[in-house]
């Protein structure tokens, strides 16, 4: 994942607790080597008790020409990891990936209320080289409007067949998403 529970770069994350809108937030990323997702990640500054009333949540990764790859929903509680992480697996629906190509992983929750890093996407962000994984910053960024992506979506928009891309951005924010990568065995 691009951000260790004990990475000092989570303290500067702060809760957006007005914007209570149904989001899709995301990341565009790349990986150093091949491998598989097995799931997408998310920090939020919210408890269980808070988070269960608001299931399902999805989980989505997409090529970078928006082509959505897979997906994966928690509908019956979720796994939490301090200090803020939640996780939603893509169980049967695993995807391998490429070696420097680009990918974006998202997380839909309803009501918002999400964390971010203010200027996160000033820079790269990358748990290279041992975790084999980079987020460029929006000056990088080959997707929309720069990195750290998001798009208001509803229920009815995220469970079609063809759900709305994020390709939005807002003051370089990080939003702490994260692919669950596992890179192949060389």
């Amino acid at each position: 994942m691009l951000y260790p529970a004990t990475d000092p770069y989570l303290d500067l994350r702060v809760q957006e607790v007005t914007d209570t809108n149904d989001v899709l937030l995301a990341v565009e990323w790349s990986p150093t080597v091949s491998g598989t997702v097995t799931g997408v990640q998310i920090c939020l500054d919210l408890s269980q008790q808070e988070v269960n009333p608001r299931l399902p949540l999805l989980a989505f990764l997409w090529s970078a020409d928006g082509t959505l790859l897979t997906r994966g929903s928690a509908s019956e509680g979720i796994s939490f990891a301090a200090p803020c992480f939640y996780q939603i697996g893509f169980c049967c629906q695993t995807r391998t990936v490429q070696a420097n190509e680009h990918y974006v992983v998202g997380f839909w929750i309803r009501g918002g209320q999400y964390s971010y890093v203010p200027h996160g996407f000033d820079n790269d962000v990358s748990n290279a080289p041992a975790g084999h994984l980079n987020a460029p910053s929006n000056a990088n960024s080959t997707i929309g409007s720069g990195n750290g992506l998001y798009v208001y979506a509803d229920w009815s928009q995220v469970t079609d067949t063809n759900p709305p891309f994020p390709a939005e951005s807002w003051e370089n924010s990080d939003y702490l998403v994260s692919p669950r990568f596992v890179p192949d065995q060389h």
